[in-house]
């Protein structure tokens, strides 16, 4: 039997998430129309690929390439991984990258179990619901997954990041007035309105302050939330005002910076 989550990104280039978890389930020989990007985290995995039996031990990586045929079954009782469906034009567009040359290997060690960690903060996005920074949070989690898949092992080169402090502060500038206001961000918004690609913006965002787009976003918000609080709104007006999904998840993420709950600031 096979069980698990598969989400379709209609708003993302079509890219695919698959949420596995495979007990006695055996796929036909078939082959992906795009690249298929995934990291076994639970038992083992199988495939028949170009004539020869490949095993896949938790703590590897499935790589495959567009068009290459290939069967796939649990090797051991249970089996899960994370896998990312994503055709050429939609890797090229969101990695800003003219040419693609693809995967050397289908079952690389995922050394340091990085890329499952990646592809595990990707899915944990999208089962998160509400917010008006989810799209933003799933976009950044795709860009670190294809970035470190075909870095490593598809020799893609991509642009080295720069400093961009002008850049950066008009996103700050932006960020800020999107809080305000409590509107929706997205990664390809906020790069549009600065004129770099959202794949370049996230890697110098990074260089530059250590965060990632989204987390400055989530940084303003809680600081936001500490202001409204200090003026004495109500904890469930502050969440909405400051654009949690609700007031659970407000402190959460205050408790995160701060170290305590909204309940243990005291305005003197």
């Amino acid at each position: 039997m096979g069980q698990g989550r598969y989400h379709h990104l209609s708003w993302l280039h079509g890219v695919e998430v698959f949420e596995a978890d495979i007990r006695s389930h055996s796929f036909g020989r078939h082959s992906h129309e795009g690249f298929a990007i995934g990291a076994i985290t639970a038992g083992v995995g199988g495939y028949r690929f170009r004539g020869a039996d490949v095993l896949l031990p938790a703590g590897s990586l499935s790589l495959m390439n567009p068009d290459e045929a290939h069967t796939g079954h649990a090797a051991s009782g249970a089996l899960r991984y994370d896998m990312v469906y994503a055709s050429e034009d939609a890797v090229r567009a969101l990695l800003d990258l003219p040419r693609l040359s693809g995967f050397s290997e289908v079952a690389p060690e995922d050394r340091g179990r990085d890329l499952a960690g990646r592809l595990s903060r990707l899915t944990h996005c999208l089962r998160t619901k509400g917010g008006p920074d989810r799209r933003l949070a799933i976009e950044e989690g795709l860009h670190a997954v294809l970035g470190a898949a075909f870095v490593r092992h598809g020799a893609a080169d991509l642009r080295p990041a720069g400093a961009e402090r002008r850049a950066i502060a008009q996103l700050r500038e932006r960020i800020a007035a999107a809080v305000e206001e409590g509107s929706p961000l997205s990664l390809r918004d906020l790069a549009a309105g600065i004129g770099l690609h959202p794949s370049y913006l996230v890697r110098s965002v990074r260089r530059s302050t250590g965060l990632t787009p989204h987390a400055l976003v989530i940084q303003r918000r809680v600081g936001r939330a500490r202001d409204l609080l200090l003026r004495g709104m109500p904890a469930a007006q502050v969440a909405a005002e400051a654009g949690f999904s609700d007031q659970a998840h407000m402190i959460r993420l205050f408790r995160r910076h701060y170290g305590v709950t909204p309940g243990a600031l005291i305005a003197h």
